[in-house]
């Protein structure tokens, strides 16, 4: 699917793609085009029309980028991911733009809320595009930070739901849980951190795209997403201390299930012996011939509480 955008002194208004091509070639207004679940000649026809570099068009069909800012001169080829969460875990989609004075080009493969967000809210602010695409820019990748802070606050509740698992019940799907969420963070941090330096290039570098007085505006997102690297450390650090917690408390668990079987093979051992050396063909001394088994019985009594009262003392009970 192709949805096209021209913003000229009319206002904003949804076009056709070669519409709006024309209209940009015939320098009638500002357009951004963008490209959804799209791999056809088609595609590659209109990229052409706006002289993008074949190199840029095969990159973006690609979709196996890490975060990056490219500088043609007359346009930048950015690659920046989204996030969504999905099953307990955050869920990443490439998201390439070709970033001109006067255009923007967008190309995705799943449906993005930033750049629904930015269909929504078009029409109803045109300046978004009417000054050139870096507004409209600033725009997405706002709405793309403040997914990750959203996803942040998810995994947020996510551990400490699995503090509380680890500690009433440290078995083995609290641990899986764990290493789940523990990827789902490691797959955010190697794209935030790629990512938070190229918004960080935007802002500083002078690229023809980007007027000044935009770069304040990206400062801000810069600012914001530096936090939410900041948090995706803090929770990889606490997924790591929860790990190493469920380790301990199974441990401490499972000593507590062996002292408990000592303790049990303990006291038993001398009620073990007394049985087994009365049970043979075993002749009673006289003084114990009137009850044999009274005696027997009295002397595994008290054998067994004996030995419980000197383990109770030593404070091994």
């Amino acid at each position: 699917m192709i949805r096209a955008w021209v913003v000229d002194a009319a206002g904003a208004r949804e076009a056709p793609p070669h519409e709006a091509l024309v209209a940009f070639t015939e320098d009638r207004g500002a357009i951004w085009i963008d490209f959804c679940q799209e791999t056809g000649d088609q595609a590659t026809r209109l990229l052409e029309g706006l002289n993008i570099h074949p190199l840029v068009i095969e990159a973006m069909s690609s979709h196996l980028h890490r975060p990056k800012v490219d500088d043609y001169g007359r346009y930048l080829y950015l690659v920046l991911h989204a996030a969504t969460w999905e099953d307990r875990h955050p869920v990443l989609h490439e998201l390439d733009m070709v970033v001109g004075e006067r255009f923007l080009v967008t190309y995705r493969d799943t449906e993005e809320h930033a750049l629904a967000a930015a269909h929504g809210v078009l029409r109803r602010r045109p300046e978004l595009l009417s000054g050139g695409a870096a507004p409209l820019l600033h725009f997405i990748v706002d709405v793309l930070v403040d997914q990750y802070l959203v996803i942040n606050d998810r995994i947020a509740d996510e551990v400490d739901v699995l503090e509380e698992h680890a500690l009433e019940d440290p078995g083995f799907h609290t641990g899986r849980d764990v290493m789940r969420l523990k990827r789902g963070i490691s797959a955010m941090r190697r794209v935030i951190g790629p990512q938070r330096d190229t918004v960080l290039a935007l802002t500083r570098d002078e690229f023809r795209a980007i007027p000044a007085e935009m770069r304040p505006y990206l400062r801000d997102v810069y600012d914001r997403l530096a936090r939410a690297g900041d948090l995706i450390e803090s929770f990889r650090d606490e997924t790591a201390s929860l790990l190493e917690l469920q380790t301990a408390m199974t441990s401490n668990r499972l000593n507590e299930v062996i002292k408990r079987l000592t303790v049990i093979a303990t006291v038993g051992l001398p009620l073990t012996i007394v049985t087994s050396f009365y049970g043979m063909n075993f002749q009673f001394a006289e003084y114990e011939l009137k009850h044999p088994w009274i005696f027997v019985g009295s002397l595994l009594v008290i054998s067994g509480l004996g030995l419980w009262w000197f383990l109770k003392r030593q404070d091994w009970l």
